[in-house]
């Protein structure tokens, strides 16, 4: 049975003098600035955007016993700091990828409904009901995400906060353009008066205007994006391939400090290509 690989134990033991140094110089500021970004990031997706009964700290918490277990676990299953290193390293960044693809599914699917809420909203106001009555007629008609947010904004106003300040509560909480776009227009319209069904009809066709010009777009750069994922996909399978016709040397790539140093650079090479072609493609109105 072979030792651990010398050249591993050394760069494990640089890393964690690197570690160590930097912790005694810059103190326990970074991880504390960390702690808290994490903390809000967690607030703002859990609890206000998805209204779960969740406390932040204890999350954050969850998420660096996360990293500790999937480190110790990869170093268990595969004997190599190295890899180990890679897990947790991965794990870190796990938990923001999920809360942001969590925030822009919510946020995608309010944005899918507002134009029927806006027609809601509308009918009820040309039958007579003030706008606090037509958006419970909008909560008791509708399901999901904007569902939710209506009930805090009712919520919110029956407290004793005023509507339009309730809304601008809404628009901070949603992030969303769209909506911003929509309480503001509906706040002006409080303001200064006027056929307050005609003005959200008017504001429910600027909304599915907006999201045909989206859904332009989206075509528009559906190749690109289409690309970047190939991009980033095909490595893999190429070294696929490439083992099953010359395994030795594939593996090589994984044992030797060089190899893996190789590793290191290519994959950040793609990633960086990945993210600036999303960059790029993402296009926002």
């Amino acid at each position: 049975m072979t030792g651990p690989d010398p050249a591993i134990l050394l760069l494990a033991s640089v890393l964690a003098a690197a570690a160590v140094f930097l912790a005694a110089y810059y103190g326990p500021g970074p991880f504390a600035r960390w702690f808290a970004r994490q903390e809000l990031a967690y607030d703002r997706v859990l609890r206000r955007q998805l209204m779960m009964d969740v406390v932040p700290r204890h999350a954050v918490y969850l998420t660096l016993t996360g990293i500790g277990v999937a480190f110790l676990l990869a170093l268990l299953i595969t004997d190599n700091p190295f890899v180990a290193l890679v897990c947790g390293g991965l794990a870190v960044f796990l938990p923001t990828l999920v809360i942001r693809h969590l925030e822009q599914k919510r946020r995608a699917e309010l944005d899918d409904q507002l134009a029927d809420g806006l027609i809601t909203l509308a009918a009820a106001v040309r039958a007579g009901l003030n706008l606090g009555q037509a958006m419970q007629l909008l909560v008791k008609n509708h399901r999901g995400a904007m569902r939710q947010e209506f009930e805090q904004i009712l919520t919110e106003y029956e407290l004793g906060a005023d509507l339009n300040v309730a809304m601008r509560n809404a628009s901070n909480r949603i992030g969303s353009p769209l909506y911003r776009l929509t309480f503001t227009a509906i706040e002006m319209h409080r303001l200064r008066g006027g056929d307050a069904g005609e003005s959200l009809d008017r504001i429910a066709e600027s909304v599915r205007e907006i999201k045909k010009l989206e859904g332009k777009l989206e075509a528009l750069t559906a190749q690109g994006r289409s690309q970047a994922n190939m991009m980033a996909a095909m490595p893999p399978v190429f070294l696929i391939i490439l083992y099953g016709i010359d395994p030795q040397g594939v593996t090589l790539l994984f044992t030797e400090t060089a190899g893996r140093l190789i590793l290191i650079v290519a994959a950040t090479m793609i990633l960086l290509a990945y993210a600036w072609i999303r960059k790029i493609m993402g296009v926002q109105l």
